[in-house]
């Protein structure tokens, strides 16, 4: 009996000194792929918060952008990740006080201020013109929310980090047919519910040839809860080698080691629910030169700000904090913004969302009807059905009016999806239009033009 007691001991302790050597290499393993993906920024905080903050005490924010960089595409035309647009950005909002993650999803054409550049574009732009930094910026002055971190992925990741956890379930919404990870071939999906390996989940995330960028938006953050819940499954936790490899490889992030074990522990010890919406908007053509950029719905944006400021603990915004709304008959694409405008101009009356009889329709900002993307003319593959060529136009003709680009920035590449990837930056300043009013006849901010002021 005592030599049987002696054996299972001999063995326990084997098991034990196993286990404690494999969590030691995981943990140095963790500790080194973390180091390696960490990129700071030149930001010390954000400056819509007035104290710091402890990521495993209180809620933050994180901005996730979604760069379709791959080594093929990088050799080709000699760039950089900095020299990429975003495919992807969605600001994920942790709610540590109901275990909750609100997942805000930003369409890439989303016209928004660039606080560096001092200008109005299109969001996916900011990566470009000044990395995550000034994603970051960009998405503050969309919301007038805080943008605590940062995590870069690059969308090739999405095969390594779904095959590491073995696939996932997603119900496929139309047949699709996408270009492959590496660009030499495609991947063919068929409609219906299915498990998707790596390739496979990344055709569903790229796809916009049916629907449009807002379609895919809303598979991106279906796409995400997938992956997220697949993760935390028990057949996932023995990958968690592969997903620190794939971290390593793949992504660039802004937070420490200590931030990340903090919320991994959080996150696996907690039934948290993810709540999803995607900034509702309109179509809408530049006058000056016929650019399509996409136009937040202005109730919207105020109605996200309120909702994810109340959930950071800050004070509840005004209409006019936010650029979007109080320059709404006043944003020309492009132009520098004059200083009246950014630090003394208030509009006399309140934005139609708060007058008088006016019935709100978007609640919290996150629990409402079903958006219905297929509804919006972006993405078409007539560019003659729509004025100025829409979405799928070249895009040379987003430079102002009567202007011509410096030839470095009209270098283009194919990405083998369908569209043109144009590098370089803006033009030198121009000066702004006067008597431009890009003001809305309604809530869905339609039939906007020069108007005169």
């Amino acid at each position: 009996m005592k030599k049987f007691l002696y054996g299972v001991i001999i063995l326990l302790v084997i098991a034990l000194i196993v286990i404690g050597v494999y969590l030691f290499n995981l943990f140095n393993a963790f500790q080194s792929g973390v180091n390696s993906s960490f990129e700071g920024t030149d930001r010390e905080g954000s400056e819509l918060r007035e104290e710091d903050i402890d990521p495993s005490m209180d809620s933050f924010t994180v901005l996730i952008l979604g760069v379709d960089e791959n080594e093929a595409r990088s050799e080709k035309n000699d760039m950089d990740t900095d020299d990429f647009r975003t495919d992807t950005m969605m600001l994920a909002t942790f709610d540590k006080d109901a275990d909750e993650v609100k997942l805000t999803s930003i369409p890439r054409d989303t016209l928004t201020y660039f606080p560096e550049q001092n200008y109005f574009d299109k969001i996916t732009h900011a990566h470009r013109e000044g990395g995550p930094d000034n994603s970051m910026a960009a998405v503050e002055s969309l919301l007038n929310v805080p943008v605590d971190f940062y995590v870069r992925v690059n969308m090739s990741a999405v095969v390594d980090v779904v095959d590491a956890v073995g696939g996932v379930e997603f119900d496929v919404p139309f047949d699709m047919k996408e270009p492959n990870s590496n660009d030499d071939g495609y991947t063919e999906l068929e409609e219906g519910k299915q498990k998707l390996d790596g390739e496979e989940a990344l055709a569903v995330v790229r796809s916009r040839r049916v629907d449009t960028d807002l379609g895919r938006g809303q598979r991106q953050l279906e796409m995400v809860e997938a992956i997220l819940s697949r993760a935390k499954s028990t057949g996932a936790l023995t990958k968690l080698d592969d997903l620190i490899k794939v971290v390593a490889d793949n992504t660039k992030h802004n937070m420490e080691a200590k931030t990340i074990r903090s919320l991994a522990a959080y996150y696996s010890t907690n039934e948290l629910e993810f709540n999803s919406t995607q900034v509702r908007g309109s179509d809408y053509w530049n006058p000056g030169n016929g650019a399509y950029f996409y136009w937040a719905n202005e109730e919207h944006l105020y109605t996200i700000s309120k909702t994810l400021r109340e959930t950071l603990g800050l004070e509840e915004p005004e209409p006019y904090d936010l650029i979007n709304v109080r320059l709404m008959d006043y944003i020309t694409p492009y132009q520098y913004v004059e200083d009246y405008y950014l630090e003394e101009f208030e509009p006399e009356e309140p934005p139609y969302f708060m007058q008088e009889g006016y019935e709100l329709q978007f609640g919290d900002g996150f629990d409402i009807p079903e958006s219905t993307p297929e509804e919006s003319i972006e993405g078409e593959d007539d560019p003659e059905s729509v004025p100025g060529g829409g979405q799928n136009a070249e895009e040379p003709s987003e430079e102002p009016a009567g202007e011509t680009a410096p030839e470095e920035s009209t270098e283009q590449y194919d990405d083998g999806s369908g569209e043109n990837y144009d590098q370089g930056g803006r033009l030198d300043e121009q000066p702004p239009q006067e008597g431009y009013n890009g003001g809305t006849d309604g809530p869905e901010g339609e039939n906007r033009s020069y108007n005169g002021v």
